[in-house]
């Protein structure tokens, strides 16, 4: 049985322009502090041209996202609702950070106590069982 192949064209253009524009930079400015050519990030943006790898790393760092994000159309995982979220955060004020940071530490501490309760409770049902 032959492998059939999905070539799936991956336009991620609009995705990097979506992004690059929330931030509020220009072309320009994102070119030149990647050192790029504005014409060459213009066809990537317009999917003129599909740009490199390592071009899609240096996009992602400056925007503080997560290739997932730009690539979210054609995942079929659900972390890309996360990563959307996630990028997110790199917009809010310090002060807002640092509240959800707080926020997630009491919830994951609350879950571990949680843990350590329900594994006290088995340990003591185990060597305290009930008499029939």
């Amino acid at each position: 049985m032959k492998k059939e192949k999905h070539n799936i064209p991956i336009l991620i253009g609009e995705n990097l322009k979506n992004i690059r524009i929330s931030l509020g930079l220009t072309q320009e400015e994102v070119a030149e502090s990647l050192g790029l050519a504005p014409r060459y990030l213009s066809d990537i943006e317009r999917n003129k041209t599909k740009g490199s790898i390592t071009t899609l790393v240096k996009l992602c760092n400056l925007y503080k996202v997560t290739p997932t994000v730009v690539l979210k159309d054609y995942l079929s995982t659900s972390d890309s609702n996360l990563d959307d979220s996630i990028s997110g955060f790199n917009n809010l004020e310090e002060n807002e950070k640092n509240i959800i940071r707080k926020l997630i530490q009491y919830m994951n501490s609350d879950k571990k106590q949680h843990k350590k309760t329900k594994k006290s409770n088995k340990r003591q049902l185990k060597n305290n069982p009930k008499k029939s």
